[in-house]
């Protein structure tokens, strides 16, 4: 097994690089046919049947096109818990699930109800995370993609989590009760910089949950930043994940609304990653 693992990061490594290429045989072994790194190190000698030989070929060629290593296993880990995703989501970075816990942090031990809108849900990480680690949470979550809210009703069933799903899109629809969070990883990468990003994401995940005009940016954000204006109670809070070249503009942006404690967050490698803000009370 030792050889094995050796033979398909060396396979992969001039198309990948030696880090993803280590990384995605890893997951691959693991999760697709239960060899962890402990088995690999104990029964190095160990050896795969035929059929596990090609199906582990069979998705070497796909990384080797650049496949998410998620998509061919199905699935991925998010804060510990494990999501189906798919072509029609995007896979989740950890830069989401430092998002997530900053949530976390200001709202665990809530006494009250807290009702919390994630706007773009797509694999539903992020609404399913906050029902399930904010105790007192009440959690919504839209999105604009039916296969996507399949995805994400699945993994809400799955994982045993009350949040809910709606097909909403958030350039026209405006929720129908007061909130206490809106919370959104929306579309933020401008299109001219399809050209610079890993053909993994370009050609695997949705460009609908990618990409935003070049012209404009902050759409999303300015539309959320309007619904948050109309529905968030006083004190509410809105939660952003950014582009990391935006962080002033957005910041800017939401205190040209009228939001109050605009704040940008960094993330681990140090990038402008978050902006939090709170909606003032009103006149």
């Amino acid at each position: 097994m030792s050889a094995i693992y050796k033979e398909s990061v060396a396979q992969l490594t001039p198309i990948l690089g030696a880090g993803e290429a280590e990384s995605s045989i890893s997951i691959l072994l693991e999760d697709a046919f239960g060899i962890s790194r402990l088995d690999r190190l104990m029964q190095p000698n160990t050896e795969l049947s035929a059929a596990d030989l090609s199906r582990l070929q069979s998705a070497i060629q796909r990384l080797a096109n650049h496949e998410p290593v998620q998509h061919i296993i199905g699935f991925c880990y998010f804060l510990g818990r494990r999501y189906k995703v798919s072509p029609d989501t995007l896979v989740p970075r950890p830069e989401t699930e430092e998002l997530v816990m900053h949530i976390v942090e200001n709202y665990r031990t809530a006494h009250e109800p807290i009702k919390i809108l994630d706007v773009g849900s797509g694999s539903g990480c992020i609404a399913i995370s906050l029902d399930l680690l904010i105790q007192q949470a009440e959690v919504t979550g839209w999105d604009i993609s039916p296969k996507a809210l399949e995805i994400a009703r699945h993994n809400a069933l799955n994982l045993d989590s009350s949040a809910s799903f709606e097909l909403k899109d958030a350039l026209k629809d405006l929720p129908f009760r007061s909130l206490d969070i809106i919370v959104s990883n929306p579309p933020y990468i401008p299109e001219k910089e399809q050209l610079e990003m890993h053909k993994n994401v370009t050609d695997f995940d949705p460009p609908l949950a990618l990409f935003v005009p070049d012209h404009d940016p902050l759409l999303f954000y300015r539309a959320i930043g309007q619904m948050g204006r109309k529905t968030l109670v006083a004190g509410g809070k809105l939660f952003f994940e950014i582009h990391e070249n935006f962080g002033p503009e957005t910041r800017d942006l939401l205190a040209s609304m009228g939001y109050q404690e605009v704040e940008i967050r960094l993330d681990l490698q140090g990038k402008d990653r978050i902006v939090a803000a709170t909606n003032p009370p009103r006149p």
